[in-house]
């Protein structure tokens, strides 16, 4: 499936697909980057990176995505549904990381979260997703606003070791498409 976007009054296509072994640079890029990472305890350690690539590569039945932006397919950040344990019981946690400058605050990230809900409710394997997102990171959740999230309240998570506050947002998929 192709989005369509607007970003500064020009049209943009928008795809997924499934991340693989050609996108350990843009891990690299995204898990060292101190602007993504700023809300989730700074730019990863030397070789976080990789050890987070060779999880993505080995996740299966977990959706993983790389968000290919632009007419040239260009990668723009990864977006993925994934199991997590949470207060004792294993959820489908929805996370986005994109690559800092134009890719951020141009439609993106809902368009490419819109995408994944799509393809993870059609499945019918997953009845509600949940998202944590830091007080502070006002951007993300004005998109999960935007896409259909509820906020639960205040919550603490760990986020690779590294414990932090986060707002728990939820959207219930009910019965899948079709």
């Amino acid at each position: 499936m192709i989005v369509f976007f607007v970003a500064k009054q020009y049209v943009h296509t928008m795809r997924l697909r499934p991340y693989g072994e050609e996108d350990h640079w843009l891990t690299e890029a995204l898990e060292g980057d101190p602007e993504v990472m700023r809300h989730l305890g700074g730019p990863a350690p030397l070789g976080r990176a990789r050890q987070v690539h060779e999880r993505r590569l080995a996740a299966a039945g977990e959706w993983y995505r790389t968000i290919l932006a632009g007419p040239h397919d260009t990668p723009a950040g990864v977006v993925a549904v994934f199991g997590t344990a949470w207060q004792g019981e294993e959820i489908a946690e929805l996370g986005i990381m994109l690559l800092p400058g134009l890719r951020q605050r141009h439609g993106v990230a809902v368009g490419a979260i819109r995408l994944l809900v799509a393809e993870v409710h059609a499945s019918g394997r997953v009845p509600r997703l949940h998202a944590f997102i830091a007080p502070a990171n006002a951007a993300a959740a004005a998109v999960a606003r935007r896409v259909g999230f509820v906020s639960g309240g205040t919550v603490d998570v760990d986020y690779e070791g590294v414990p932090i506050r986060c707002e728990h947002w939820a959207l219930d998929l009910g019965a899948p498409a079709g």
